[in-house]
């Protein structure tokens, strides 16, 4: 049989405080080549120890239960500090539209539902999520827009304070958190479908996003604020 190189493995760090789910994972991703567990860890304190070590391409954050949710943010924080090549996932058996908003805005980049999530699923979003994507449905997506369109202005500032974006670019963006399309924004500000693309092209490169959604999801790790 075959065997994939290494290097071009993707790495899988597992943070489950029961083991118990961890442990089948492992097991689990063990018979797929294209898949390296560093190690499976139970606490913070784990982690902070293993990524201090190695640099995983993906960790893979298991909530058993709403008392893992707070850990789950905190875990997202550390690996955001210590590894930040290294894109989280979040595995949880409690979905509610204020986990999704958290878990995303604490730059999350894939949220799954647990008790409806199959293993194929998942490994279709490390996968995903590995290359560069944004794993999330059209209902969490839609948390997020309405957790930014509440806002009547939005601005992205460096770490000075100064403005990212222009004036019309923010504009651009509110709209595109509330969920219109390119034309729709276009009548909106009274602008061609083509500038509104232009205006699209120069916010994904200003924040250095390739998407609608994680031009969405940027706003929300760097807490956008309204004016």
């Amino acid at each position: 049989m075959s065997t994939f190189p290494t290097q071009s493995r993707i790495s899988i760090v597992i943070v489950d405080s029961t083991r118990i789910t961890s442990e089948l994972l492992e097991q689990a991703f063990s018979k797929h080549p294209q898949f390296s567990i560093l190690g499976c860890v139970k606490n913070l304190d784990e982690l902070t120890r293993l990524l201090s070590q190695k640099q995983p391409d993906i960790v893979l954050i298991q909530c058993s239960d709403k008392k893992d949710q707070p850990q789950a943010i905190t875990v997202l924080d550390k690996v955001s500090a210590m590894c930040p090549s290294a894109r989280s996932i979040v595995l949880s058996s409690n979905l509610t539209k204020e986990h999704v908003v958290a878990f995303f805005r604490a730059q999350a980049r894939g949220v799954l539902a647990a008790d409806h999530t199959d293993f194929a699923t998942l490994c279709k979003c490390v996968t995903c999520v590995h290359k560069g994507q944004v794993w999330a449905n059209s209902e969490q997506l839609g948390y997020l827009i309405e957790s930014l369109s509440s806002l009547k202005s939005l601005r992205i500032v460096d770490s000075k304070g100064d403005a990212i974006l222009s004036t019309r670019e923010e504009e651009v963006l509110h709209l595109l958190a509330e969920g219109l399309t390119n034309r729709e924004m276009a009548a909106s500000l009274n602008l061609s479908e083509h500038t509104i693309k232009n205006h699209l092209f120069h916010i994904f490169d200003k924040l250095g996003v390739s998407s609608r959604t994680e031009a969405i999801l940027y706003a929300m790790s760097r807490r956008m604020v309204s004016r």
